[in-house]
Protein backbone atom coordinates (compact mmCIF):
# COMPACT_ATOMS: atom_id res chain seq x y z
CA UNK A 1 0.00 0.00 0.00
CA UNK A 2 2.74 2.52 0.93
CA UNK A 3 5.06 1.45 -2.00
CA UNK A 4 1.80 2.31 -4.38
CA UNK A 5 1.18 5.55 -2.72
CA UNK A 6 4.50 6.87 -2.73
CA UNK A 7 4.74 5.15 -6.36
CA UNK A 8 2.03 7.33 -7.54
CA UNK A 9 3.37 10.16 -10.44
CA UNK A 10 1.06 12.90 -8.33
CA UNK A 11 3.05 11.95 -5.07
CA UNK A 12 6.36 11.70 -6.40
CA UNK A 13 5.46 15.37 -7.99
CA UNK A 14 4.75 16.50 -4.85
CA UNK A 15 7.33 14.88 -2.77
CA UNK A 16 10.23 15.85 -5.49
CA UNK A 17 9.07 19.32 -6.38
CA UNK A 18 6.70 20.65 -3.86
CA UNK A 19 8.35 18.96 -0.56
CA UNK A 20 11.49 20.69 -1.46
CA UNK A 21 9.32 23.94 -2.61
CA UNK A 22 8.05 24.31 0.64
CA UNK A 23 11.40 23.52 2.73
CA UNK A 24 12.81 26.17 1.08
CA UNK A 25 10.07 28.51 1.79
CA UNK A 26 9.82 27.57 5.33
CA UNK A 27 13.60 28.28 5.76
CA UNK A 28 13.31 31.33 3.93
CA UNK A 29 10.46 32.66 6.21
CA UNK A 30 12.35 31.21 9.67
CA UNK A 31 15.22 33.53 8.65
CA UNK A 32 13.17 36.59 7.64
CA UNK A 33 11.08 35.87 10.96
CA UNK A 34 14.08 36.01 12.50
CA UNK A 35 15.36 39.33 11.19
CA UNK A 36 11.54 40.80 11.69
CA UNK A 37 11.48 39.93 15.03
CA UNK A 38 14.95 41.86 15.57
CA UNK A 39 13.23 44.94 13.78
CA UNK A 40 9.92 44.57 15.82
CA UNK A 41 12.04 43.88 18.77
CA UNK A 42 13.64 47.21 18.30
CA UNK A 43 11.01 49.19 17.61
CA UNK A 44 8.99 48.26 20.53
CA UNK A 45 12.09 48.94 22.58
CA UNK A 46 12.24 52.53 20.52
CA UNK A 47 8.92 53.57 20.97
CA UNK A 48 9.64 53.42 25.01
CA UNK A 49 13.12 55.25 24.65
CA UNK A 50 11.08 57.62 22.48
CA UNK A 51 8.28 57.85 25.45
CA UNK A 52 10.98 58.55 27.84
CA UNK A 53 12.91 60.73 25.94
CA UNK A 54 9.80 63.10 25.56
CA UNK A 55 9.13 63.82 29.30
CA UNK A 56 12.87 63.91 29.75
CA UNK A 57 13.09 67.75 29.92
CA UNK A 58 9.83 68.62 31.64
CA UNK A 59 10.66 66.14 34.32
CA UNK A 60 14.38 67.49 34.42
CA UNK A 61 12.83 70.83 35.17
CA UNK A 62 10.19 70.03 37.68
CA UNK A 63 12.60 68.01 39.29
CA UNK A 64 14.96 70.95 39.47
CA UNK A 65 12.44 73.37 40.48
CA UNK A 66 11.17 70.59 42.86
CA UNK A 67 7.52 71.08 41.37
CA UNK A 68 6.41 67.76 42.62
CA UNK A 69 3.06 68.14 40.66
CA UNK A 70 4.38 68.93 37.56
CA UNK A 71 6.91 65.88 37.89
CA UNK A 72 3.70 63.33 38.72
CA UNK A 73 2.34 65.12 36.12
CA UNK A 74 5.03 64.52 33.47
CA UNK A 75 5.76 60.77 34.83
CA UNK A 76 1.72 59.60 34.26
CA UNK A 77 2.18 61.38 30.92
CA UNK A 78 3.95 58.12 29.70
CA UNK A 79 0.79 55.64 30.19
CA UNK A 80 -1.03 57.62 27.63
CA UNK A 81 0.88 54.70 25.27
CA UNK A 82 -0.31 51.45 26.15
CA UNK A 83 3.20 49.48 25.94
CA UNK A 84 4.26 50.91 29.24
CA UNK A 85 4.14 48.58 32.19
CA UNK A 86 5.81 51.07 34.64
CA UNK A 87 7.55 54.52 35.37
CA UNK A 88 10.05 55.16 38.18
CA UNK A 89 11.98 58.51 38.86
CA UNK A 90 15.04 58.38 41.21
CA UNK A 91 16.86 61.29 42.54
CA UNK A 92 21.00 61.21 42.15
CA UNK A 93 21.10 59.04 45.79
CA UNK A 94 18.95 56.43 44.19
CA UNK A 95 15.90 57.31 46.41
CA UNK A 96 12.27 56.86 44.97
CA UNK A 97 10.96 60.03 43.73
CA UNK A 98 7.56 58.80 41.61
CA UNK A 99 6.53 54.85 41.44
CA UNK A 100 4.28 54.34 38.96
CA UNK A 101 3.52 50.62 38.06
CA UNK A 102 2.03 47.50 39.10
CA UNK A 103 5.43 46.87 40.71
CA UNK A 104 8.36 48.46 41.53
CA UNK A 105 11.99 47.56 41.73
CA UNK A 106 14.33 47.32 45.02
CA UNK A 107 16.78 49.62 46.39
CA UNK A 108 19.44 48.14 45.24
CA UNK A 109 18.54 47.52 41.32
CA UNK A 110 17.98 51.09 41.29
CA UNK A 111 21.36 51.87 43.16
CA UNK A 112 22.75 49.41 40.82
CA UNK A 113 20.88 51.38 37.80
CA UNK A 114 22.43 54.84 38.89
CA UNK A 115 25.96 53.48 38.60
CA UNK A 116 25.34 52.45 35.18
CA UNK A 117 24.14 55.38 34.38
CA UNK A 118 26.89 57.30 35.19
CA UNK A 119 28.43 56.55 31.64
CA UNK A 120 25.02 57.39 29.68
CA UNK A 121 21.32 55.74 28.72
CA UNK A 122 21.29 51.85 28.93
CA UNK A 123 18.80 49.28 28.51
CA UNK A 124 18.23 45.52 29.86
CA UNK A 125 15.47 42.93 30.53
CA UNK A 126 15.45 42.04 34.38
CA UNK A 127 12.96 40.75 36.87
CA UNK A 128 10.76 43.10 39.33
CA UNK A 129 9.01 41.90 41.99
CA UNK A 130 8.66 38.21 39.69
CA UNK A 131 7.88 40.39 36.33
CA UNK A 132 9.94 40.13 33.75
CA UNK A 133 10.27 43.32 32.02
CA UNK A 134 12.07 45.32 29.40
CA UNK A 135 13.62 48.44 31.22
CA UNK A 136 15.02 51.70 29.57
CA UNK A 137 17.31 54.07 31.31
CA UNK A 138 17.68 57.79 31.10
CA UNK A 139 19.54 59.92 32.75
CA UNK A 140 18.91 63.23 34.16
CA UNK A 141 21.00 66.28 34.32
CA UNK A 142 20.06 69.99 35.61
CA UNK A 143 20.77 73.18 33.81
CA UNK A 144 24.76 72.95 35.13
CA UNK A 145 24.80 69.42 33.20
CA UNK A 146 25.49 67.81 36.92
CA UNK A 147 23.18 64.41 37.07
CA UNK A 148 19.72 65.32 38.72
CA UNK A 149 18.54 61.99 38.60
CA UNK A 150 16.99 58.86 36.91
CA UNK A 151 14.24 57.95 34.72
CA UNK A 152 12.69 54.16 34.09
CA UNK A 153 10.42 53.20 32.32
CA UNK A 154 9.50 50.19 31.48
CA UNK A 155 7.40 47.42 29.51
CA UNK A 156 6.52 43.77 29.99
CA UNK A 157 8.53 41.17 28.37
CA UNK A 158 5.53 38.87 27.56
CA UNK A 159 4.07 42.06 26.07
CA UNK A 160 6.75 42.06 23.02
CA UNK A 161 6.50 38.47 23.04
CA UNK A 162 3.10 38.62 22.36
CA UNK A 163 3.63 41.12 19.65
CA UNK A 164 6.27 38.95 17.71
CA UNK A 165 3.88 35.87 18.34
CA UNK A 166 1.57 37.73 16.04
CA UNK A 167 3.80 38.41 13.47
CA UNK A 168 5.14 34.60 13.75
CA UNK A 169 1.18 33.66 13.51
CA UNK A 170 0.38 35.42 10.47
CA UNK A 171 3.68 34.80 8.94
CA UNK A 172 3.66 31.36 9.65
CA UNK A 173 -0.28 31.33 8.34
CA UNK A 174 0.53 33.20 5.45
CA UNK A 175 2.82 30.09 4.79
CA UNK A 176 0.16 27.37 5.79
CA UNK A 177 -2.13 29.22 2.92
CA UNK A 178 0.65 29.31 0.05
CA UNK A 179 2.14 25.70 1.09
CA UNK A 180 -2.00 24.47 0.33
CA UNK A 181 -1.95 26.88 -2.67
CA UNK A 182 0.90 25.20 -4.01
CA UNK A 183 -0.15 22.05 -3.35
CA UNK A 184 -3.48 22.56 -5.50
CA UNK A 185 -1.64 24.13 -8.17
CA UNK A 186 0.88 21.21 -8.32
CA UNK A 187 -2.42 18.58 -8.24
CA UNK A 188 -4.10 20.60 -10.60
CA UNK A 189 -0.81 20.95 -13.18
CA UNK A 190 -0.57 17.52 -12.63
CA UNK A 191 -4.06 16.05 -13.64
CA UNK A 192 -3.67 18.54 -16.87
CA UNK A 193 -0.11 18.46 -17.94
CA UNK A 194 0.31 14.87 -16.94
CA UNK A 195 -2.31 12.94 -15.63
CA UNK A 196 -5.01 13.39 -18.13
CA UNK A 197 -2.25 12.24 -21.13
CA UNK A 198 -1.12 9.46 -19.09
CA UNK A 199 -4.51 8.45 -18.21
CA UNK A 200 -5.03 8.36 -22.29
CA UNK A 201 -1.66 6.75 -22.66
CA UNK A 202 -2.65 4.14 -20.09
CA UNK A 203 -6.48 3.61 -21.69
CA UNK A 204 -4.89 2.92 -25.13
CA UNK A 205 -2.02 0.52 -23.99
CA UNK A 206 -5.06 -1.63 -22.30
CA UNK A 207 -6.58 -1.59 -26.19
CA UNK A 208 -3.47 -2.72 -27.28
CA UNK A 209 -3.12 -5.27 -24.68
CA UNK A 210 -6.63 -6.32 -25.62
CA UNK A 211 -5.45 -7.35 -28.74
CA UNK A 212 -6.17 -4.76 -30.90
CA UNK A 213 -2.52 -4.18 -32.09
CA UNK A 214 -3.60 -1.68 -34.70
CA UNK A 215 -4.46 0.56 -32.20
CA UNK A 216 -2.36 4.12 -32.04
CA UNK A 217 -1.57 6.10 -28.91
CA UNK A 218 -2.82 9.90 -29.10
CA UNK A 219 0.48 12.05 -28.69
CA UNK A 220 -0.55 14.77 -26.43
CA UNK A 221 0.83 16.34 -23.13
CA UNK A 222 4.31 17.66 -22.90
CA UNK A 223 6.90 16.94 -25.57
CA UNK A 224 8.33 13.92 -23.42
CA UNK A 225 5.02 12.04 -23.25
CA UNK A 226 5.04 12.92 -27.07
CA UNK A 227 8.22 11.55 -28.05
CA UNK A 228 7.46 8.52 -25.22
CA UNK A 229 4.51 8.26 -27.53
CA UNK A 230 6.16 8.68 -30.65
CA UNK A 231 8.52 5.97 -29.61
CA UNK A 232 6.07 3.52 -28.48
CA UNK A 233 3.93 3.73 -31.78
CA UNK A 234 7.28 2.96 -33.56
CA UNK A 235 7.42 0.35 -31.91
CA UNK A 236 3.97 -1.25 -32.37
CA UNK A 237 4.28 -0.80 -36.01
CA UNK A 238 7.95 -2.31 -36.03
CA UNK A 239 5.89 -5.51 -34.31
CA UNK A 240 3.11 -5.00 -36.26
CA UNK A 241 5.41 -5.37 -39.03
CA UNK A 242 7.31 -8.24 -38.09
CA UNK A 243 4.01 -10.40 -37.19
CA UNK A 244 2.67 -9.36 -40.95
CA UNK A 245 6.47 -10.74 -42.49
CA UNK A 246 5.91 -13.60 -40.31
CA UNK A 247 2.44 -14.16 -41.30
CA UNK A 248 3.44 -14.08 -45.13
CA UNK A 249 6.12 -16.08 -44.42
CA UNK A 250 4.18 -18.93 -42.67
CA UNK A 251 1.53 -18.83 -45.66
CA UNK A 252 4.37 -18.69 -47.61
CA UNK A 253 6.00 -21.63 -46.00
CA UNK A 254 2.26 -23.46 -46.07
CA UNK A 255 2.43 -22.79 -49.43
CA UNK A 256 5.19 -24.41 -50.46
CA UNK A 257 4.87 -27.74 -48.02
CA UNK A 258 1.39 -28.10 -50.07
CA UNK A 259 3.33 -27.60 -53.13
CA UNK A 260 6.17 -29.65 -52.16
CA UNK A 261 3.43 -32.32 -51.35
CA UNK A 262 1.66 -32.23 -54.34
CA UNK A 263 5.21 -32.57 -56.34
CA UNK A 264 5.43 -35.34 -54.63
CA UNK A 265 2.68 -37.07 -55.04
CA UNK A 266 2.25 -36.13 -58.62
CA UNK A 267 5.44 -37.40 -59.23
CA UNK A 268 4.72 -40.72 -57.67
CA UNK A 269 1.18 -40.80 -59.47
CA UNK A 270 3.49 -40.37 -62.17
CA UNK A 271 5.79 -42.91 -62.00
CA UNK A 272 2.74 -45.38 -61.47
CA UNK A 273 1.10 -43.95 -64.10
CA UNK A 274 4.29 -44.70 -66.71
CA UNK A 275 4.49 -48.29 -65.22
CA UNK A 276 1.28 -49.17 -65.55
CA UNK A 277 1.16 -47.65 -69.19
CA UNK A 278 4.17 -49.48 -70.08
CA UNK A 279 3.12 -53.01 -68.57
CA UNK A 280 -0.60 -52.37 -70.51
CA UNK A 281 0.20 -51.39 -73.63
CA UNK A 282 2.17 -54.48 -74.99
CA UNK A 283 -1.23 -56.52 -74.43
CA UNK A 284 -3.26 -54.14 -75.62
CA UNK A 285 -1.75 -54.33 -78.63
CA UNK A 286 -1.80 -57.85 -79.00
CA UNK A 287 -5.59 -57.95 -78.21
CA UNK A 288 -6.03 -55.20 -80.88
CA UNK A 289 -4.10 -57.26 -83.24
CA UNK A 290 -5.74 -60.69 -82.44
CA UNK A 291 -9.28 -59.22 -82.78
CA UNK A 292 -8.38 -57.30 -86.47
CA UNK A 293 -7.24 -61.02 -87.68
CA UNK A 294 -10.08 -62.84 -86.01
CA UNK A 295 -12.65 -59.51 -88.32
CA UNK A 296 -10.95 -60.73 -91.72
CA UNK A 297 -11.26 -64.90 -91.06
CA UNK A 298 -14.98 -64.49 -89.85
CA UNK A 299 -17.78 -64.36 -92.18
CA UNK A 300 -21.03 -63.72 -89.11
CA UNK A 301 -22.16 -60.20 -88.85
CA UNK A 302 -22.18 -60.51 -85.24
CA UNK A 303 -18.83 -62.08 -84.42
CA UNK A 304 -17.70 -58.90 -86.36
CA UNK A 305 -19.67 -56.81 -84.38
CA UNK A 306 -18.40 -57.99 -81.17
CA UNK A 307 -14.97 -58.12 -82.29
CA UNK A 308 -15.47 -54.33 -83.34
CA UNK A 309 -16.81 -53.49 -79.79
CA UNK A 310 -13.69 -55.34 -78.59
CA UNK A 311 -11.77 -52.91 -80.83
CA UNK A 312 -13.16 -50.16 -79.95
CA UNK A 313 -12.61 -50.53 -76.02
CA UNK A 314 -8.82 -51.75 -76.80
CA UNK A 315 -8.80 -48.42 -78.74
CA UNK A 316 -9.74 -46.29 -75.68
CA UNK A 317 -7.88 -48.33 -72.77
CA UNK A 318 -4.78 -47.51 -75.49
CA UNK A 319 -5.79 -44.07 -75.50
CA UNK A 320 -5.96 -43.93 -71.43
CA UNK A 321 -2.49 -45.54 -71.48
CA UNK A 322 -0.89 -42.54 -73.47
CA UNK A 323 -2.74 -40.25 -71.52
CA UNK A 324 -1.61 -42.06 -68.36
CA UNK A 325 2.12 -41.76 -70.16
CA UNK A 326 1.59 -38.15 -70.94
CA UNK A 327 0.92 -37.79 -67.45
CA UNK A 328 4.13 -39.05 -66.16
CA UNK A 329 5.78 -37.53 -68.81
CA UNK A 330 7.69 -34.23 -68.09
CA UNK A 331 7.40 -31.20 -70.37
CA UNK A 332 10.29 -29.69 -69.73
CA UNK A 333 12.14 -30.22 -72.99
CA UNK A 334 14.07 -27.29 -74.95
CA UNK A 335 11.82 -23.75 -74.78
CA UNK A 336 11.66 -20.88 -76.96
CA UNK A 337 9.55 -18.04 -77.61
CA UNK A 338 6.55 -19.06 -79.44
CA UNK A 339 4.00 -17.09 -81.23
CA UNK A 340 0.70 -17.91 -79.07
CA UNK A 341 -0.96 -17.06 -82.65
CA UNK A 342 0.65 -19.99 -84.29
CA UNK A 343 0.41 -22.52 -81.48
CA UNK A 344 -3.49 -22.05 -81.03
CA UNK A 345 -3.83 -22.19 -84.91
CA UNK A 346 -1.85 -25.37 -84.99
CA UNK A 347 -3.71 -27.23 -81.70
CA UNK A 348 -6.98 -26.44 -83.96
CA UNK A 349 -5.77 -27.66 -86.85
CA UNK A 350 -4.67 -31.09 -85.23
CA UNK A 351 -7.82 -32.07 -83.96
CA UNK A 352 -10.49 -34.45 -85.70
CA UNK A 353 -12.81 -31.76 -84.86
CA UNK A 354 -14.98 -29.68 -87.29
CA UNK A 355 -12.55 -26.30 -87.29
CA UNK A 356 -16.24 -24.62 -87.88
CA UNK A 357 -17.26 -25.12 -84.86
CA UNK A 358 -14.31 -23.26 -83.52
CA UNK A 359 -13.67 -19.72 -83.15
CA UNK A 360 -10.54 -18.15 -82.44
CA UNK A 361 -10.58 -15.11 -80.77
CA UNK A 362 -7.74 -13.42 -82.36
CA UNK A 363 -5.70 -11.48 -79.80
CA UNK A 364 -2.40 -9.03 -79.95
CA UNK A 365 0.58 -10.61 -81.24
CA UNK A 366 2.42 -11.92 -77.75
CA UNK A 367 5.40 -14.75 -76.76
CA UNK A 368 5.50 -17.07 -74.38
CA UNK A 369 8.51 -19.10 -73.52
CA UNK A 370 7.52 -23.12 -74.27
CA UNK A 371 7.77 -25.51 -76.58
CA UNK A 372 5.32 -26.83 -79.55
CA UNK A 373 4.68 -30.74 -78.24
CA UNK A 374 3.60 -28.84 -74.42
CA UNK A 375 1.46 -26.65 -76.10
CA UNK A 376 -0.17 -28.66 -78.23
CA UNK A 377 -0.95 -31.29 -75.91
CA UNK A 378 -2.24 -28.79 -73.21
CA UNK A 379 -4.35 -27.27 -76.23
CA UNK A 380 -5.45 -30.45 -77.42
CA UNK A 381 -7.01 -31.44 -73.96
CA UNK A 382 -8.51 -28.36 -74.01
CA UNK A 383 -10.20 -28.46 -77.18
CA UNK A 384 -11.11 -32.11 -76.90
CA UNK A 385 -12.68 -31.29 -73.42
CA UNK A 386 -14.67 -28.24 -74.65
CA UNK A 387 -15.61 -30.56 -77.50
CA UNK A 388 -17.06 -33.20 -75.69
CA UNK A 389 -18.77 -30.90 -73.63
CA UNK A 390 -21.67 -29.95 -76.05
CA UNK A 391 -20.80 -31.85 -79.07
CA UNK A 392 -23.20 -29.92 -81.35
CA UNK A 393 -21.79 -26.35 -79.64
CA UNK A 394 -19.12 -23.85 -80.51
CA UNK A 395 -16.15 -24.00 -78.84
CA UNK A 396 -13.86 -20.45 -78.37
CA UNK A 397 -10.19 -20.09 -78.03
CA UNK A 398 -8.57 -16.69 -77.55
CA UNK A 399 -5.98 -14.97 -75.98
CA UNK A 400 -4.93 -11.15 -74.42
CA UNK A 401 -2.19 -9.42 -72.46
CA UNK A 402 -3.30 -10.12 -68.93
CA UNK A 403 -0.81 -7.83 -67.36
CA UNK A 404 2.68 -6.32 -68.69
CA UNK A 405 4.24 -9.17 -66.99
CA UNK A 406 1.54 -12.17 -68.02
CA UNK A 407 -0.62 -13.81 -70.76
CA UNK A 408 -3.96 -14.99 -70.08
CA UNK A 409 -5.38 -18.01 -73.19
CA UNK A 410 -8.62 -19.20 -72.38
CA UNK A 411 -11.04 -21.67 -73.69
CA UNK A 412 -14.93 -21.62 -72.90
CA UNK A 413 -17.84 -23.98 -74.80
CA UNK A 414 -21.42 -23.39 -74.74
CA UNK A 415 -22.15 -27.16 -71.87
CA UNK A 416 -23.40 -27.50 -68.94
CA UNK A 417 -20.29 -25.87 -67.10
CA UNK A 418 -18.36 -27.11 -64.37
CA UNK A 419 -20.11 -26.79 -60.54
CA UNK A 420 -18.27 -24.66 -58.13
CA UNK A 421 -17.77 -27.14 -55.89
CA UNK A 422 -15.82 -29.56 -58.71
CA UNK A 423 -13.75 -27.02 -60.04
CA UNK A 424 -10.74 -27.75 -57.55
CA UNK A 425 -11.36 -31.06 -58.08
CA UNK A 426 -11.35 -31.97 -61.76
CA UNK A 427 -7.74 -30.69 -61.66
CA UNK A 428 -6.49 -33.81 -59.90
CA UNK A 429 -5.99 -36.86 -61.55
CA UNK A 430 -8.77 -39.48 -62.33
CA UNK A 431 -11.49 -37.03 -61.23
CA UNK A 432 -13.87 -36.03 -64.12
CA UNK A 433 -17.02 -33.85 -64.44
CA UNK A 434 -18.32 -36.73 -67.36
CA UNK A 435 -20.30 -39.54 -66.58
CA UNK A 436 -18.95 -42.83 -66.03
CA UNK A 437 -17.05 -43.95 -69.19
CA UNK A 438 -16.85 -40.98 -71.00
CA UNK A 439 -13.29 -39.59 -69.99
CA UNK A 440 -9.87 -40.45 -67.48
CA UNK A 441 -10.22 -37.60 -65.51
CA UNK A 442 -6.27 -37.10 -67.16
CA UNK A 443 -7.13 -34.26 -69.78
CA UNK A 444 -7.19 -31.09 -66.78
CA UNK A 445 -4.36 -33.02 -64.51
CA UNK A 446 -2.20 -33.00 -67.78
CA UNK A 447 -2.88 -29.45 -68.38
CA UNK A 448 -2.48 -28.03 -64.95
CA UNK A 449 0.99 -30.68 -64.73
CA UNK A 450 1.86 -28.62 -67.79
CA UNK A 451 0.98 -25.13 -66.98
CA UNK A 452 3.00 -25.54 -63.54
CA UNK A 453 5.97 -26.29 -65.46
CA UNK A 454 6.12 -23.25 -67.25
CA UNK A 455 5.43 -20.97 -63.99
CA UNK A 456 1.78 -20.09 -64.76
CA UNK A 457 -2.02 -20.87 -63.15
CA UNK A 458 -5.05 -22.00 -64.17
CA UNK A 459 -8.59 -20.77 -63.19
CA UNK A 460 -11.78 -22.68 -64.35
CA UNK A 461 -15.02 -19.95 -64.27
CA UNK A 462 -18.15 -19.88 -65.91
CA UNK A 463 -18.71 -18.50 -69.37
CA UNK A 464 -18.92 -14.60 -70.30
CA UNK A 465 -21.00 -15.16 -73.22
CA UNK A 466 -23.94 -17.49 -70.97
CA UNK A 467 -24.29 -21.20 -70.71
CA UNK A 468 -20.34 -23.23 -70.27
CA UNK A 469 -17.61 -23.53 -68.91
CA UNK A 470 -14.43 -20.94 -69.15
CA UNK A 471 -10.70 -21.92 -68.69
CA UNK A 472 -8.08 -19.96 -68.16
CA UNK A 473 -4.27 -20.27 -68.61
CA UNK A 474 -1.86 -17.45 -66.98
CA UNK A 475 1.43 -17.65 -68.12
CA UNK A 476 4.47 -15.42 -67.83
CA UNK A 477 4.67 -12.89 -71.02
CA UNK A 478 8.32 -13.17 -73.08
CA UNK A 479 9.54 -10.69 -75.86
CA UNK A 480 10.27 -11.91 -79.19
CA UNK A 481 13.21 -13.94 -79.90
CA UNK A 482 15.95 -11.16 -81.50
CA UNK A 483 17.67 -12.44 -84.78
Amino acid sequence: MIHKLFGNLRMVLLIQVGLPVLVLLGTVLMLGLGFINTLAEERLQNDLKQVARAIRLPVSTALETKNFDQLNTSVESVFYINEVYGAYLFDANGNFLVSLGAVEPSQAQANRAIEKTLHGEFEQYENISGRSVYSFFLPLFDLSGRPSGLLQVTRLKSGIEDELSKIRLVAWSGFAGVAVLIILVLTWTHRRAIGAPVNRLLNGMQEIEAGNISHRLQATGPHEIKSLVAGLNGMLDSIQAAEQLAARQRLAQAAMAEKLRQSETLAALGQLSAGVAHELGAPLTVIDGRAQRLMRELDGPDQARQLTDIRNQVQRMTRIVRQLLDYGRSSMNYRQPIALDSLVRTAVKQQDQDEARTLIQQGPTLFINTDHSSMDQLLSNLLRNAWQANPEGTVTIGWEEASRQEVLIYVQDDGPGIPVDQRERVLQPFVTSKTPGEGSGLGLAIVQRIVREHGGRIQITDNPAGQGARIELVFPLTAKQEG
